[in-house]
């Protein structure tokens, strides 16, 4: 019979089972430590006492999300290490996409390749809490204790990565967020398309171009290389149009100019971020529309020692929007230093509103199921007086939505058409128009000062409703006219379908809805970590 010396016991635990942390993380979280951080570190150093551990927020440095990107690789190890994850579903950017499956892990391990570097990677979510821990060899003469050179390159990489300049709008609504779309629709904003006297777009283009051209000479005078605009008027006549075709001026310059915009500010520590942040992008141009809604009683000082204080603000042009001059804090209205020059948005004249016909006559023009000959533009600029650009455009919109309505079956009858002696009366569009604007009249009274939409921009607030056929509401609020054309073009094209002899298939699917893969969400949002990061970067919001 064999004896015990006759056999070998092999050890299991070497490469088939390499050490795991996971029991350590287990027992951590057994209503033990206060500070998970020193005990993981400790862990991982006991467990792999040859590597050189590297702590990093994910909130500073997320690995995951370059790799994402593509410029690194990153592969779930579940043989080594537990895998704690939620499983779930992402639903669809818009109504009609399709959604998918994924995985939000709260803690792995990774083997994590970058610049044909292997490191191991842990990632831990505790509570609101996000570590990685970056494991790697020395190299020279480091010590495991030392940092490491090779994590360092990724590190910095990873950082050169995330503040790479690209063109992009700088919003603060209680935090800074870096928005590339708000910056495509401002690309689309140019001045050939405002329309305002060409003495005003010049000045303001002027204004701006040399205030940034001249660093120089305000040094050699010894002024402060800052400037003070205020855009004013009455609602809805161009100074948002105004404000996105100047953003887009200033960006592109040779030497690009960054757009700071601050939709809310409600207390002194918004106002002290929006200062800090403005110091560290200038030169700039901070944009505070609606001013009055900004500088409050609450905030009143510290905004004015923000601007008048010891802190340099050199580079900063500052344009602020409001519809109520006479209303305005006099510190922000009669102080040169700080808005000295004001430009007055008016209700357009006569000519201005004819010019804006034309634009929609040049945007409906392919369009042969609506006749829209020139002489009807000065007709709409003689039957709207006192009409503000927003108003234009609800007239516009209506009577689009109108006749898309009455193509479809559901408008008036061609027999129910005005029976006044106009000759222009022969046009389905001047009818509907006229119309349309009669309605307008009535609620201009209730509704004046309302809103602060100026006919092309995109800001919300409440507006003069949108009446079709008796039919009141806001969905097309905001939008410009562009937008609101696109948008109406199913409709169009069902109108010109029905007047054929042809039959066709209807416009393919909702407007606007297709599927496709979801724009990540924010890192705020709860559902954040189900969803690939690669998107969010040119979106990625800072705390400051």
């Amino acid at each position: 019979m064999a004896s015990a010396d006759d056999f070998t016991f092999i050890d299991n635990d070497g490469l088939h089972n390499p050490p795991q942390i996971f029991p350590d993380f287990q027992q951590l979280l057994n209503g033990k430590g206060f500070d998970p951080d020193v005990q993981l570190v400790t862990a991982l150093r006991e467990k792999h006492p040859e590597l050189i551990v590297t702590s990093v927020p994910a909130t500073n440095i997320n690995l995951l999300q370059f790799a994402a990107a593509g410029y690194a690789q990153a592969e779930l190890d579940e043989d080594t290490e537990p895998v704690i994850r939620w499983r779930g579903f992402v639903g669809p950017g818009h109504r009609g996409g399709s959604g998918h499956l994924a995985d939000a892990v709260f803690y792995g391990r990774y083997n994590y390749t970058w610049n044909n570097e292997r490191f191991i990677v842990y990632t831990v979510i505790i509570g609101l809490s996000s570590m990685q821990y970056i494991l790697k060899e020395p190299q020279g003469n480091e010590t495991t204790t030392s940092h490491s050179s090779v994590v360092d390159r990724l590190l910095a990489t990873v950082g050169a990565w995330l503040t790479k300049e690209e063109p992009a709008i700088y919003i603060y609504d209680s935090g800074w967020m870096r928005s590339t779309k708000l910056w495509e629709e401002v690309k689309k904003a140019k001045w050939e398309d405002v329309i305002l006297d060409p003495k005003m777009k010049k000045a303001l283009t002027e204004v701006a171009n040399k205030f940034f051209d001249n660093e120089e000479i305000y040094r050699e005078y010894g002024v402060p290389w800052k400037r003070g605009l205020i855009f004013h008027g009455p609602v809805g006549n161009g100074k948002t149009i105004s404000l996105k075709a100047l953003m887009h001026t200033v960006q592109e310059r040779k030497k690009p100019v960054v757009t700071l915009y601050v939709k809310s500010a409600p207390y002194p520590w918004n106002i002290r971020q929006v200062f800090q942040m403005a110091r560290s992008m200038t030169p700039c141009m901070l944009v505070l529309e609606d001013i009055d809604t900004i500088v409050t009683k609450q905030t009143r000082s510290y905004f004015f020692n923000e601007v008048d204080g010891l802190e340099n603000n050199d580079g900063m042009l500052m344009i602020a929007t409001t519809n109520h001059l006479d209303e305005l804090d006099p510190g922000l209205s009669k102080r040169p230093s700080r808005f000295d020059r004001k430009y007055l948005f008016p209700l357009p004249s006569k000519g201005e509103r004819a010019q804006y016909a034309q634009y929609w006559r040049h945007k409906l023009k392919n369009k042969k199921s609506i006749d829209f000959p020139s002489k009807l533009c000065d007709a709409v600029a003689d039957i709207t007086e006192d009409f503000s650009f927003a108003y234009l455009k609800e007239a516009f919109v209506a009577t689009l939505l109108d006749l898309a309505r009455a193509h479809d079956g559901d408008g008036e009858d061609e027999d129910s058409a005005s029976k006044e002696d106009d000759p222009l009366d022969k046009y389905e569009f001047w009818r509907a128009f006229k119309a349309q604007v009669k309605i307008l009249r009535r609620e201009m009274g209730s509704d004046e000062g309302r809103g602060d939409d100026d006919g092309d921009g995109d800001h919300v607030d409440p507006q003069p409703r949108i009446t079709v056929a008796g039919i009141s509401g806001t969905e097309y609020v905001g939008m410009s006219p562009t937008t609101e054309y696109e948008r109406m073009m199913p409709m169009f094209r069902k109108m010109r379908l029905q007047g054929s002899s042809h039959k066709a298939a209807s416009p393919q699917g909702a407007a606007g809805s297709q599927p496709g893969r979801q724009s990540a969400p924010s890192a705020r949002s709860p559902i954040d970590a189900f969803a690939p990061l690669a998107e969010n970067r040119s979106k990625s919001v800072w705390d400051l």
